[in-house]
């Protein structure tokens, strides 16, 4: 017996022009998806950090405010001027600057409300206001305070406290 070779055609080594641009393309594809949720991931991170950063100036805010009141003597209260404490508190107030956009701790006689004293930024409303419940608890005041982040971001905060301390 005779053995009889074949040779074979030589197999191609390496990737065709076709299944290199099907590759690139594939890989461009995948590098978008990612690239878009990555911005997705970065856009939510800064909106957390917005919403976070307002949550932590409106406790302050309401802490400070939280202390004087305990600290005040008990007194019938009156409505305020609106977006101030008015004189509950006295000699110490707190009012909105509508211009600064501020919270700002001052003292009853700045009727302009141009204290340097700011406790919180952002601030779109702020009200001091007596419960309606008659003239049964008239030593109770209700504070609320609004920031606004900006991006449709924002935070409303309310407490209700009784002059002198404790809280209802």
């Amino acid at each position: 017996g005779e053995m009889v070779v074949t040779q074979h055609p030589r197999r191609q080594s390496g990737f065709s022009l076709l299944e290199l641009t099907v590759a690139t393309l594939i890989g461009a594809i995948l590098l978008a998806s990612l690239n878009s949720l990555v911005g997705v991931a970065l856009t939510s991170g800064a909106q957390g950090h917005r919403v976070n950063e307002l949550a932590y100036q409106g406790q302050f805010a309401m802490d400070r405010i939280a202390e004087q009141v305990r600290a005040a003597q008990p007194q019938q209260l009156t409505t305020p001027t609106a977006g101030t404490t008015g004189t509950w508190l006295a000699p110490v107030m707190y009012c909105r600057n509508s211009t600064t956009r501020q919270l700002i701790e001052t003292v009853t006689t700045d009727a302009s409300c141009a204290g340097t004293g700011v406790i919180a930024r952002n601030v779109s409303a702020f009200t001091a206001t007596v419960p309606s419940m008659g003239p049964l608890d008239r030593h109770t005041g209700i504070f609320n305070l609004t920031l606004d982040g900006g991006a449709g971001d924002t935070l409303a905060l309310t407490m209700q406290l009784r002059l002198g301390g404790g809280t209802k």
